[in-house]
């Protein structure tokens, strides 16, 4: 039945989409024109597009491919060491007479057959409410387990495998253009963990039982909650903050527990000069699977710009006697984690897990030369067992610098190189899961 999960996905969304035929039929035409105009000439007679700009070229034809509307393809990394993941997606935006439907699709496989599929039913950007439905489905076919605790062995690793089914929603409640907003979310989880075997490296079952790896042995449907409050605004055009704090609810008889998230982010822009008009970025609502405009100008853009960012993330679980925190839903530091985002890249993924975490971080990133740049970051953190056990006298280093891609709208490539700590070096080279679709996904955990 699971193999079916990414057919019933995508045939559900064009169920949905029949309620808008005249519109989406109007929608494929546009994407048609597009092709014709980004794709038909890119090998045979490039040309400018009417306002000027270029067209007709290999980027801009690779472009309208990943990311126009309704349907293009969709292809970037899934958690780490589960490959690349290739499929078709769906995005389709119509506004009609009393209501507006607005559903993104997609089912992707990746190189080892792990996959992931998705429904979701965002709403139009801020400043007005956000509410957004989804139903994601994954699985990944090798996760790394090195045990629970800032001070655990490399020789200690162990594989396994993880499907995870999310239904639920999520809601944003803005105060006018002010930045702040109230975040709400009720999620249903079901967690089915296997065993990774065929491996040199051996299964997480022949290393770890319920006791060293929490939520091994069983895994209930849990009910999850979160609440919180945000502040993300830009000042000048050169500062922006990027603050959160968010109390989840993780309910699931002894399995139950509480984590609070605090997360500071800052980003200074250093310059920006604009040699012609960018793509056009889809607004945080547009859903994951929203693409660009195919009815506005989609080439790449040629912007010299940099950044300095730099911030600190707070993890804390509260667990009520007699109760633990899964392993699979406690967060990770090392390499990249498995909702994707750089952590420790120095040391190798999913290196180490707690309960609790602390993570300091900082980079510079900057253009070269068209899409084209460089990057360099500095991180340190650490996990715990316990809240109380935090502490800036025990933190792991890392260090990275490499190239980036950026092409306007389409979403960014890295190549990494990463030193520091104590476990040697480590050379990452990845899609950004933004290609995959960053934002209207659910966290893994």
């Amino acid at each position: 039945m699971q193999r079916w999960i990414p057919i019933l996905f995508l045939a559900a969304a064009g169920s949905l989409a029949a309620q808008g035929t005249d519109t989406l039929g109007a929608d494929f035409k546009l994407e048609g024109k597009a092709y014709g105009d980004d794709c038909a000439f890119a090998i045979k007679n490039p040309k400018a597009n009417p306002d000027g700009s270029p067209g007709g070229t290999v980027q801009s034809c690779a472009q309208e491919l990943f990311t126009g509307n309704p349907l293009h393809l969709t292809a970037g990394s899934l958690a780490p060491q589960n490959g690349v993941g290739f499929g078709p997606a769906f995005a389709f935006d119509p506004d009609l007479t009393n209501w507006r439907l607005n559903i993104n699709s997609d089912a992707v496989v990746s190189t080892n057959g792990s996959w992931r599929a998705g429904l979701y039913k965002p709403t139009p950007p801020a400043p007005a409410p956000e509410l957004n439905f989804y139903a994601q489905g994954i699985s990944l076919h090798q996760l790394g387990y090195y045990g629970i605790g800032n001070a655990t062995s490399r020789s200690a690793e162990a594989l396994y495998q993880m499907r995870e089914v999310v239904i639920g929603a999520n809601g944003l409640l803005p105060f006018g253009n002010s930045g702040f907003g109230l975040f709400a979310e009720a999620n249903g989880r079901s967690v089915d963990i296997r065993p990774d075997t065929g491996n040199a490296i051996p299964a997480i079952g022949q290393f770890y039982t319920n006791l060293s790896a929490p939520g091994l042995a069983y895994q209930p449907v849990f009910a999850q909650l979160g609440q919180g409050a945000r502040f993300d605004r830009t000042f000048a055009n050169r500062l922006t903050l990027d603050y959160s704090a968010t109390i989840q609810e993780f309910v699931a008889g002894s399995s139950s527990f509480n984590r609070l998230t605090l997360d500071f982010a800052h980003t200074i822009i250093l310059d920006r000069t604009e040699t012609h008009a960018a793509s056009p970025t889809p607004p945080h609502a547009s859903g994951p699977d929203g693409g660009a405009d195919v009815s506005k100008p989609n080439y790449h853009t040629k912007d010299h710009e940099g950044s300095v960012n730099f911030g600190v993330t707070v993890v804390q679980s509260f667990v009520p006697t007699g109760n633990a925190v899964p392993f699979y839903f406690q967060p990770t530091l090392g390499g990249t984690d498995i909702n994707g985002n750089s952590s420790l890249p120095s040391y190798p993924d999913y290196r180490f897990r707690a309960p609790n975490l602390l993570l300091f971080h900082a980079s510079i990133e900057h253009s070269i030369w068209g899409p084209f740049g460089a990057e360099f970051l500095s991180q340190a953190g650490m996990v715990a067992q316990n809240r109380g056990d935090l502490a800036v006298a025990h933190l792991h280093h890392s260090f990275a610098a490499g190239l980036t891609i950026h092409a306007g709208g389409f979403p960014e490539v890295a190549i990494l190189f990463a030193w520091g700590g104590h476990e040697g070096t480590h050379t990452t080279a990845y899609i950004s899961p933004g290609l995959l679709g960053g934002s209207g996904r659910p966290s893994l955990f």
